[in-house]
């Protein structure tokens, strides 16, 4: 592991003093994402991350004609944008035409990447500029032999030239770090290498439960989820630089709903399905693989489909308010994570 920075230490001091005042939590650094569908275009990928949740035995594409019926039935809903995530993403063989289609009905869209193969597609992303709202990259430490470690050989050079290609053509790009015990400790120098490369902010996560997490030991435990949390009011003021967090880490203290169980993010699954949550998608656990999607887009329309989502997140909220009000469920700091719904749908019949 890295030795801590000077800026890192200063940081950690910093942080100290504030847990000792901190008390409440329910005001600290709420992000909500603007209304969205995900689509899970692919589960190819060319990586095999530590710490990757998704089941990669089984290769599977979203119909394009499936994405292209959504996006048609979801403008009457008033989606104005679209993420493409994975797998990888950029192996979906059907990438350039869906995001023709997209931006033909003016979707702004963004994608999350490792980066690898960036290059191949990017004078597509220059052309598709005016829509284009951001290129996630995903980047694990600041340091080339730790992030390389978590992901594959060579990842962080490609990185850096990806970097560097977005802010010389201004193509608006964003970080994305999972958070575990192997990088905790570099989440200062992490968010300044992202400022540093010009990048719009930095978006963190942490992992959790399955297989590979498991075997290589990099899911926080709650305490440190806790002060992970804390961090995220510190570190933006610290260095004047956007960090937010996704659900996996802790929303807040009271029953507000995520954007997924908001519905301010649908997400469509590589089998066209329309489902929950974009983290169980593909989720390599036996008890979550047989969870069944909210609905298959390929025999009823979108707006049947998010019916039947509405009506699956009221029962799965009904038993979240159950929850919340048993006495030693009140401090729970897992009770609106990712970590709760995780244990929870395990339970679902």
């Amino acid at each position: 592991m890295p030795k801590q920075s000077l800026g890192q230490s200063i940081f950690k001091k910093t942080l100290e003093n504030f847990l000792k005042t901190a008390k409440e939590n329910k005001n600290l650094n709420e992000i909500s994402l603007p209304q969205r569908l995900v689509f899970i275009v692919t589960s190819r990928c060319n990586f095999t991350c530590k710490h990757c949740l998704r089941d990669l035995k089984n290769t599977e594409d979203l119909p394009l004609e499936i994405a292209q019926k959504v996006l048609e039935e979801a403008k009457k809903f008033n989606f104005k944008n679209i993420a493409l995530t994975g797998g990888e993403p950029l192996l979906y063989p059907h990438l350039k035409e869906l995001i023709h289609a997209a931006t033909k009905l003016n979707y702004g869209f963004s994608v999350i990447t490792n980066g690898f193969i960036f290059s191949d597609f990017a004078d597509f992303f220059i052309e598709k500029k005016d829509n284009l709202r951001s290129i996630g990259f995903s980047l694990e430490s600041s340091h080339e032999e730790s992030n390389d470690f978590m992901r594959k050989d060579g990842s962080f050079k490609k990185l850096n030239d990806d970097f560097s290609f977005c802010h010389r053509h201004k193509i608006p790009f964003h970080i994305l770090t999972v958070i575990t015990p192997q990088n905790y400790t570099e989440l200062f120098d992490i968010a300044l290498f992202a400022k540093k490369k010009g990048a719009q902010l930095l978006q963190v996560a942490t992992t959790l439960p399955c297989p590979r997490s498991k075997e290589n030991n990099l899911t926080l435990t709650p305490e440190l989820r806790q002060e992970l949390f804390l961090s995220l009011k510190v570190l933006p003021q610290m260095i004047k630089f956007p960090v937010i967090f996704s659900g996996a880490i802790r929303v807040n203290s009271n029953i507000q709903l995520c954007d997924n169980l908001g519905m301010r993010e649908v997400t469509i699954n590589t089998k066209g399905d329309l489902i929950q949550c974009c983290d169980f998608a593909n989720y390599q656990s036996a008890s979550l693989a047989t969870i069944p999607p909210i609905a298959s887009l390929k025999s009823i329309s979108f707006s049947e489909a998010l019916k039947k989502l509405s009506e699956s997140i009221h029962r799965f909220n009904c038993m979240r308010i159950d929850d919340y009000g048993s006495r030693d469920k009140i401090n729970d700091i897992d009770f609106n994570s990712c970590f709760y719904c995780f244990d929870k749908l395990k339970r679902v019949p």
